[in-house]
């Protein structure tokens, strides 16, 4: 006695057994899917805009954010490095502390070398001769073009008032980012600062 047939299953034979494996499928693909997605955003915190981020050794270099920023906490580590992120614009910044007295263009080598490790990695990797720069809050240092793979940019390096410390910044994004995004990641960039010993 078929009581499946009775019952009113309008699917027979061959038929019955595929309607469940495509649903099965295309909830294995949402799954995917998501997966996917939820690896591609940065696991982050939201900032408030006007945020000043005191970060390095000492705490003593200082960075503020405007609207719209997420502090990639994965990647980053307050004693060391912070990577913010702006849609698909990326601001790096790492602190560095070197011998007293190391000059702006030693720290350029320096950023150069830190970059061979992606160029070992086999990702194309251009800098670009450096040009003195000064930010909007008065830190001097170099700054360059910058291509790391399909992202392109700019690199500085921002001395701190004694030699012995430096910011290296890295301003990553497609070359199809927003103009809104690049302005917001050239006021990241404007807002560093080292604070004086006390």
């Amino acid at each position: 006695m078929n009581d499946i047939g009775a019952a009113g299953n309008a699917v027979y034979g061959r038929r019955r057994i595929w309607a469940p494996l495509a649903v099965a499928g295309v909830l294995l693909a949402l799954i995917g899917a998501e997966a996917l997605f939820a690896r591609s955003q940065p696991a982050g915190v939201t900032l408030v805009p006007d945020t000043v981020i005191e970060f390095g050794a000492e705490r003593d270099a200082t960075v503020q954010v405007g609207d719209g920023w997420v502090l990639d906490s994965g990647a980053s580590d307050i004693n060391s490095q912070i990577v913010l992120v702006r849609g698909n614009t990326l601001v790096e910044l790492s602190d560095v502390t070197l011998p007293t007295g190391t000059s702006p263009e030693e720290m350029w080598t320096g950023l150069d070398r830190l970059l061979d490790i992606e160029r070992h990695h086999g990702t194309e990797v251009w800098l670009d001769t450096p040009t003195d720069y000064e930010n909007a809050a008065g830190t001097t240092g170099l700054q360059g073009n910058l291509q790391v793979g399909t992202r392109v940019g700019q690199a500085f390096v921002l001395a701190g008032p004694d030699g012995a410390q430096a910011v290296e910044a890295k301003v990553l994004a497609p070359s199809q980012a927003s103009d809104q995004d690049l302005a917001a990641a050239a006021k990241v960039i404007d807002s560093i600062a080292f604070q004086e010993a006390s």
